[in-house]
This record gives structure tokens, sequence and C-alpha cells, in this order.
């Protein structure tokens, strides 16, 4: 019975949990979407262009939010090791970044933090941008 009783407490905790956790992602979603119409500049519901981009905003909010849970939890396990972790973790955004720069065409960049770009890869890139 009293075994029973605990299972019965860490169930109703653990549906607690997730429909807070849905809460919150619920939540997300909408600041997202009033973010990205606010962005847009427009005020229709339902744009395919407000929906599109505020699913891209959500996401990437709530994947911002979720890594770095994991990297607080992870460091906090690896303890002595955790250097380790944030050097694989540093050594992968550098990938990422490389990936994306040379996607755009992007060569180098300044002191002051600017990108230099192949001008080429630039034209080409940006030829439909509006002067």
């Amino acid at each position: 019975y009293p075994m029973k009783k605990a299972e019965k407490e860490k169930q109703e905790k653990a549906k607690a949990y997730l429909e807070n956790y849905k809460q919150m992602i619920q939540r997300l979603y909408f600041v997202s979407r009033f973010n990205v119409r606010q962005f847009l500049g427009t005020r229709q519901e339902g744009d395919p262009r407000v929906e599109y981009l505020a699913a891209l905003e959500g996401f990437k909010n709530l994947a911002n939010a979720q890594i770095t849970g994991v990297i607080r939890a992870v460091t906090l396990m690896l303890g002595e090791k955790k250097q380790e972790f944030l050097d694989i973790m540093a050594e992968e955004l550098a990938n990422q970044l490389k990936v994306m720069e040379d996607e755009v065409g992007i060569t180098d960049w300044t002191a002051e933090g600017q990108p230099q770009f192949d001008l080429q890869v630039l034209r080409e890139k940006t030829k439909g941008w509006p002067q």
C-alpha cells in the first residue's frame, strides 16, 4: 500500500511537471508569434509568413532554453572533466559557424568584429536585395 501511494504521488508530480512544461512552451510560442508579427508589421492573424517565422523563433527559443539546461546539468555532473565538455561544445560551435560563414562567403573578421566577404559570393547572395 505505501509503495502504491508513493508511486501515485510520483506519477502526479510527473504529470504536473509535464503540464507546466507544456504551458511554458505554449507561452514561449505565443511571445515568439507576437514578436514576429511586430517585426513584420502585420496585424493579420494567420499570415503564413508570421506562422512560419513564429515557429522558427519559437523553436530557437525552446532549443536555447533546453541546451542551456543540458549544459548546466552536464557541467555539474562532470566535475573535473567539465573543461573537456566545454572544449567540445566550443569546437562544435566553431564548426557550425565555419559552415555558415562559408555558405555566405565570409572569409575573415576585422578586429572590430565586422565580416569580410568574398565579393563575388556576396554579390551573388545579395543580388535580390533592395539597394
